[in-house]
């Protein structure tokens, strides 16, 4: 396997276990799917937020931005991501146009595979077995703007915190910790 391969296999690797741990972390710390989105990205690529102000800033975007069914939770804690590591105000982030062509392709890729960017209408079209679960909308969000941070920027995947994207939470370890009062980690 040559070096370009190696790198290329590690980058796919990184995007699937990113996908997944966003899908565990939702479904099993019963976080919302913005939430779990920028908490992976920021934990697995030290974005340099600490994990509770993670989960602090992508709330108000759950349930399509308060409940109110608009923007996917899912996209919107993508497109924070993104922000995050390619962001124009960033010594290695990206000049303004650029990093709004990247953040609309975010957008657009999502609404190629899951046929909406709303939450009301995406919840529409699972609950008739035509869509994504929210869960599966988790996955795929952080499968995607992974896939694009890794590719403006690949120094990242040297920097992957494979233990943190490897680590699977347990439902019933996290109700333990709720119904005990110990803190969301």
């Amino acid at each position: 396997m040559s070096e370009m391969d190696a790198v290329s296999q590690q980058i796919r690797e990184l995007i699937t276990q990113a996908g997944e741990r966003a899908e565990n972390l939702y479904d099993a710390k019963k976080i919302c799917c913005a939430e779990a989105v920028l908490l992976t990205l920021n934990d697995a690529f030290d974005g340099g937020l600490s994990p509770e102000m993670a989960v602090r800033l992508g709330s108000g975007l759950c349930g399509g931005m308060g409940g109110a069914g608009c923007s996917c939770g899912a996209l919107t804690g993508a497109e924070m991501a993104l922000g995050l590591f390619l962001g124009p105000n960033l010594a290695e982030g990206l000049r303004e146009k650029k990093f709004r062509a990247v953040s609309k392709e975010l957008h657009d890729r999502f609404k190629e595979r899951y046929s909406a960017t709303c939450c009301r209408k995406l919840l529409q079209l699972g609950k008739k077995k035509q869509g994504a679960s929210c869960k599966e909308l988790t996955r795929g969000g952080a499968e995607l703007v992974t896939e694009l941070v890794l590719t403006h920027r690949p120094e990242l995947a040297e920097k992957g915190d494979l233990e943190f994207l490897g680590r699977r939470d347990s439902k019933f370890a996290n109700l333990l910790k709720r119904v005990f009062g110990s803190k969301r980690s």
